[in-house]
């Protein structure tokens, strides 16, 4: 998938359905992923075996709580949340090779 390319999805996807739309391994794999709404880590967890790292960042605390607790029983260490407004994401330096925002409006 190009740089400024888009996936529409008209319908919540089954696991994994999204992702692989989105590109799968080859957008995916290896990657640093930012999961900007991640709401309870639904895309995060399935991205998870195909990234490097992935931030999931979404405003409701509960959601987040909600995504830490899945993350730690699953075992993921690729994987981290973070309770914030995207559109004032404090990330530092730190930099992503694909951002995810999807049904998030």
């Amino acid at each position: 998938m190009r740089a400024g390319t888009y996936v529409v999805v008209t319908r919540h996807p089954r696991a994994g359905r999204e992702i692989r739309a989105f590109g799968g391994r080859a957008l995916f794999g290896g990657k640093d992923v930012l999961d900007i709404g991640t709401g309870q880590g639904r895309l995060a967890f399935d991205v998870a075996p195909l990234a490097r790292h992935i931030v999931g960042v979404d405003p409701s605390e509960d959601a987040v709580r909600a995504a830490r607790e899945e993350a730690a029983r699953l075992g993921l260490g690729n994987v981290e949340f973070r309770v914030g407004d995207a559109r004032e994401l404090d990330i530092g330096r730190r930099r992503f090779d694909v951002a995810i925002f999807s049904w998030s409006l």
